[in-house]
């Protein structure tokens, strides 16, 4: 008789059940913390209770045994070197069930299903990166004696700093046609100053036309 052996079915089939609880199991040793519903949580919590009790004795029996639910090496051996020595001092008590209220949607009850031993992996704080500090290349100043005075003789640079500060900086720029006037005349100027008889005829006819 199957006293007090019942399964909650999940809504699912039998070959579909099983091979949910074996991910269920699989999910939990990897990552040691899964979210999911209530119920699956309490049908999946009994494999894996199981899996942990196998791992205790490590045998070659028990690990094909293990290798039968899980079907993965790494997985296998995960469970007997890391998370098998964990739970050495306890005989039971492997999970535990966080409830975390209901999701929206469909309403159902979330909790979080967790190892109750957990390697804790310290993260190390990320070293900042020192920024390379551009300093300014420092420029020595050249000493020209003069009879007993010592002058410093200034570089190129700093001239041409000390000119751009002392150049007037204008209140308004020019107009276009303020700049096209300028240019006309300078040119005008330059045709003049090109062609110095041309003016003098000029003078001389400016000079009759007076006379008379």
């Amino acid at each position: 008789m199957r006293h007090h052996q019942k399964t909650a079915k999940l809504g699912m089939m039998t070959s579909h059940r099983r091979a949910f609880m074996r991910n269920m199991a699989r999910n939990l040793l990897t990552h040691e913390r899964i979210e999911t519903t209530k119920a699956r949580a309490k049908e999946s919590r009994k494999l894996i209770e199981h899996l942990i009790t196998l791992s205790k004795t490590d045998s070659l029996f028990s690990r094909r045994r293990a290798y039968d639910i899980l079907s993965d090496r790494d997985l296998v051996m995960k469970l007997f070197k890391d998370i098998a020595p964990l739970f050495s001092a306890r005989n039971s008590g492997y999970t535990r069930i966080i409830p975390l209220g209901f999701r929206r949607g469909d309403g159902a009850d979330m909790v979080i299903l967790e190892l109750t031993e957990r390697k804790i992996i310290e993260k190390l704080p990320k070293k900042k990166k020192e920024k390379a500090k551009t300093e300014e290349p420092k420029t020595e100043k050249a000493v020209e004696v003069k009879g007993d005075k010592a002058v410093e003789v200034k570089h190129k640079e700093d001239v041409k700093k000390e000119e751009l500060r002392t150049k007037p900086i204008p209140k308004f720029r020019p107009t276009f046609a303020e700049e096209k006037r300028t240019e006309k005349a300078k040119s005008e100027d330059k045709k003049a100053a090109s062609h110095p008889s041309f003016m003098k005829n000029l003078r001389g006819l400016f000079r009759k036309r007076g006379d008379r």
